[in-house]
């Protein structure tokens, strides 16, 4: 890849307990297979780590504003839709994450990993997407699958991110701590 990364296995190729992410896709994928209309399982068979990584390669530095600008209206689809809402604590730290890096405070990441997330949120908010997202029950599973995917190939990255959350939470915890309040007597 051109930034360096090495290029992250396939999905299919990881064991069954990799992360809830993967169990998540392949459950998707299952979901997937028994839709009656074989044009929408085609499309939505068409949504795999491959998919992910070539939109990817098209988000820009507009996109992610997009992103940013738009957090709570995708955070909104994550909650009030069934068929993503259990992506939701996971839709969060994506957003976090786009947020972070793109205010300066996160540094540690690869661009084409802010890419990979950057379309998986765009593809969250588009309601005309490969499978449009008025269809009752099959929807939203591409939505799903789009996000499954992308935490599947970002996991580590994101492993990282947590870490460094953590450990940002604590310093400002300490900072706070042994900071002195605020001057309550005045002259």
């Amino acid at each position: 890849m051109a930034d360096g990364q090495t290029d992250p296995s396939p999905i299919s190729q990881g064991s069954s307990d990799d992360s809830s992410s993967a169990s998540v896709f392949a459950r998707l994928r299952k979901r997937i297979r028994s839709v009656r209309d074989t044009r929408l399982a085609d499309r939505l068979d068409r949504i795999d780590a491959e998919y992910v990584r070539e939109k990817a390669r098209r988000i820009t530095e507009a996109d992610l504003d997009t992103v940013v600008d738009r957090a709570e209206a995708i955070e909104a689809r994550f909650r009030k839709d069934g068929g993503i809402r259990r992506l939701l604590d996971d839709g969060r730290l994506l957003l976090d994450l786009i947020r972070d890096v793109r205010a300066g405070r996160y540094r540690g990441l690869p661009v084409w990993t802010l890419s990979a997330v950057g379309f998986a949120l765009l593809y969250v908010l588009n309601p005309f997407d490969l499978v449009p997202d008025a269809l009752p029950l099959v929807g939203l599973l591409d939505d799903a699958a789009v996000v499954s995917a992308c935490l599947s190939l970002v996991e580590q990255d994101l492993r990282d991110y947590r870490i460094w959350r953590r450990a940002n939470r604590r310093q400002e915890e300490t900072t706070d701590r042994g900071a002195p309040g605020p001057d309550l007597i005045s002259s």
